[in-house]
């Protein structure tokens, strides 16, 4: 392999980890954000539980009041009762003393409710809470990882500007040249490729025969005549058994 298209490839490899390299540090906010926002939902649920306990509990409370009302109104209808002077009076205390106690009856199956409910509530808590200082704790952890990924990621972009400089140097100003027209016309980056056989491994169509046998027989520098990449033989693959493997270069 010529050894401007060695430094070709290298160039490129310094620069498709530059990229790899951005986008992976690049993702690390954004998976911390994630994080952050599941444990901000846990914790908005974990409140909401907060909340529903202590309004059951301010309900059986309120309910414990009346019924302990209920319970005074009653003793106080039954002393009117027993001073009941006609069957008027009688049946009116006896209504009231009946719907006094269908009242407390009926808060009494609420409290049993609220205690059931309640109970059930203090259980989820104690989960939720759990959960939440898991994530709290694996956020803080991932938070401590990413900010030491991306101090050691600036270092090796650092690293790798400076290997790339260094094997740009030592290309020509026209294969320089070559070299970024050909990154920004082919996405992907990829500007040298090995020809396996007689087939580019950048647009995967067929080299003419000539080019191909030029390519294994000469030290020349030389191009895809279909998508403009730069081609080379690798000598562990480039064995085509019309004319043998590739000489060394």
């Amino acid at each position: 392999m010529l050894p401007e298209v060695q430094a070709l490839v290298r160039l490129q490899d310094f620069d498709h980890a530059v990229t790899r390299l951005e986008t992976e540090l690049a993702e690390l906010p954004k998976r911390l954000d994630a994080l952050q926002k599941d444990t901000a939902a846990q914790s908005k649920s974990l409140a909401t539980l907060e909340a529903n306990l202590k309004a059951d509990e301010t309900e059986r409370r309120k309910l414990e009041g009346d019924v302990e009302l209920h319970k005074s109104k009653i003793i106080k209808l039954k002393k009117q009762l027993n001073e009941a002077q006609n069957l008027t009076q009688t049946q009116a205390l006896e209504h009231e003393i009946t719907w006094a106690e269908q009242a407390i009856a009926k808060a009494e199956e609420r409290e049993l409710e609220l205690l059931m409910e309640e109970e059930q509530l203090r259980a989820d808590i104690a989960v939720s809470k759990g959960k939440l200082l898991a994530m709290q704790k694996n956020f803080e952890t991932e938070r401590q990882q990413a900010l030491a990924r991306h101090k050691a990621g600036l270092a090796e972009l650092a690293a790798l500007a400076e290997q790339r400089k260094t094997t740009l140097a030592t290309l020509t100003p026209q294969v320089a040249s070559l070299y970024e027209r050909l990154r920004r016309k082919h996405k992907n980056g990829v500007v040298a490729v090995e020809v396996v056989g007689t087939q580019c491994q950048g647009c995967f169509m067929e080299i003419r025969l000539q080019l191909s046998q030029e390519l294994r027989t000469n030290h020349t520098f030389m191009t895809c005549e279909n998508c403009g990449r730069v081609i080379y033989l690798n000598p562990a693959t480039g064995f085509d058994p019309q004319f043998g493997p590739a000489p060394v270069q």
